[in-house]
């Protein structure tokens, strides 16, 4: 039995058993099927595409396990160093040292999303037998959908079940939101009574803030590679600064490796991530500025020949190929929406029509299959010995091995179904993690956005049609 069935099973079932006064009794008219659904017009073509942007990027990439720790503490030694001066006799005191160490932790966000009030009447009609059913062609989730319920992925079944249609865009706010967070998510934006929270996105985790978690002493040793290309126009990666930032990504390549490789924790798999915006611009100037990254001054009369042809095919395979090549060796790319952007609304550094974001280096594995980055849910299979107690009487459930919680809650014939997580992503090397903030770049076009706040989220259409008006026995006045 699939995740929908058994999903849809579970409804029913608690629909019939349980009355939790939640929902107002007015229910949606935002239906996909019937008198002024979405597509509730006779003759339609029965193939729907999808025009929705979806996120993607780093989450797609990391693993994913449960945990039902709210505080871990991740132990690191930070050094060894001594005191005292050399012995002056043959049997005087020798020199000594101390070692020291740091504790890190991590902590779970928590976001929910909830469906539409349905009315149980309404989510089966049909105007008439020329309403037929749909499919929907291509994906509206897309591959990155590790924040998205299983049960919202039947695609080809969820647009004629209004129940589950409704899980799927409980699961498109939930992959929309857990996207930004992240790379974005800040403690400080979590509401007062809890409801909401943020864990520290990898903006923040790949950073030169680290304190041990239960003395507050600074631990230096872990402090990521931050450098700022500080937006300047004329190092913009459009103009004169494409061969500094390659030298800035050579330096941090370089940089991390060293300490990886100093530290014995080689071998070390990083991904260097950034903005789709980004990466298009930095494929057009980097395999040149590769070549010539100091812009080495030739003595009078003489020339430096390189070849055009040679450039673009570099660049068509770092584009293809998704990787850069750097003097630390070769890196997989990844490009992400979630990564913050700065533009001439937001920064007063940006002038119009450019736009600014980090280029981040991401380690995926240390010691050869160790995690070095990596995602946790709260297991909410934990609290199933407590479920058992309730001797089937609760109106919430657990799906996808523990990812999600669900909520039935029902007046009359009305009810919504609400879903949360709470997750939290994990770097165990930060160390091993580095950043280029404020890179500016100017594209000719800017890409669309799944991010509604966004200007480049585009929407439209309507959100109901119009139910038919027919003339019958009881609207019929006799003139």
């Amino acid at each position: 039995m699939d995740e929908l069935q058994k999903f849809m099973e579970f409804v029913n079932g608690a629909a019939k058993a349980y009355g939790v006064k939640a929902p107002t009794g007015t229910a949606t008219t935002n239906y996909t099927h019937g008198p002024g659904g979405l597509f509730g017009v006779a003759g339609l073509d029965e193939q729907v595409i999808s025009a929705r942007i979806t996120p993607r990027g780093m989450s797609a990439m990391l693993p994913v396990s449960g945990s039902v720790f709210t505080n871990p503490l991740f132990p690191y030694i930070t050094g060894y160093e001594e005191s005292g001066s050399e012995p002056s006799g043959t049997c005087a005191t020798c020199i000594s040292g101390e070692t020291e160490s740091c504790l890190q932790t991590a902590q779970f966000g928590r976001v929910c999303r909830e469906s539409k009030e349905l009315e149980i009447n309404d989510v089966m009609e049909r105007i008439n037998n020329g309403e037929v059913d749909l499919e929907l062609v291509n994906s509206i989730l897309g591959p990155d959908n590790v924040f998205v319920p299983r049960a919202a992925m039947t695609r080809e079944k969820a647009i004629n079940i209004q129940t589950a249609w409704s899980m799927v865009e409980v699961g498109i706010g939930l992959q929309n939101k857990l996207g930004k967070i992240l790379w974005q998510g800040n403690p400080a934006n979590n509401t007062a009574g809890g409801g909401y929270k943020e864990h520290p996105g990898l903006d923040m985790l790949i950073g030169t803030n680290k304190f041990d978690a239960v003395t507050m002493t600074a631990c230096n040793a872990l402090h990521s590679d931050v450098k700022d290309f500080n937006y300047s126009a004329a190092s913009t990666v459009d103009g004169n600064g494409n061969f500094l930032l390659v030298r800035y990504i050579n330096t941090m390549a370089l940089y991390l490796k060293h300490n990886a490789d100093r530290q014995n924790l080689m071998p070390v798999t990083w991904v260097i991530a950034m903005r789709p915006e980004l990466w298009s611009e930095l494929l057009e100037i980097y395999p040149l500025a590769y070549f010539s990254t100091r812009q080495v001054a030739l003595p009078a009369g003489n020339t430096n020949f390189i070849d055009a042809s040679r450039v673009i095919e570099i660049r068509d395979s770092m584009r293809d190929g998704m990787f850069i090549d750097t003097s630390a060796g070769r890196f997989e790319v990844v490009t992400d929406d979630g990564i913050f952007e700065y533009d001439s609304t937001n920064s007063a550094s940006v002038p119009a029509g450019s736009f600014a974001s980090a280029i981040y280096f991401v380690p995926l594995k240390y010691l050869g299959n160790r995690n070095a980055t990596y995602l946790e849910y709260k297991d909410y299979r934990g609290a199933n010995d407590d479920l058992r107690e309730m001797n089937g009487k609760e109106s919430f459930w657990i799906t996808d091995d523990g990812r999600f919680m669900w909520v039935l809650e029902q007046l009359k014939w009305c009810y919504t179904l609400s879903g949360k997580i709470e997750h939290r992503v994990v770097l165990r090397v930060p160390q091993l993690a580095g950043k280029i903030e404020h890179v500016l770049y100017s594209p000719l076009q800017h890409f669309r956005s799944s991010d509604e706040d966004s200007d480049y989220f585009f929407k439209g259409g309507a959100a109901t049609t119009t139910a038919p008006s027919l003339w019958s026995d009881w609207n019929y006045e006799d003139r």
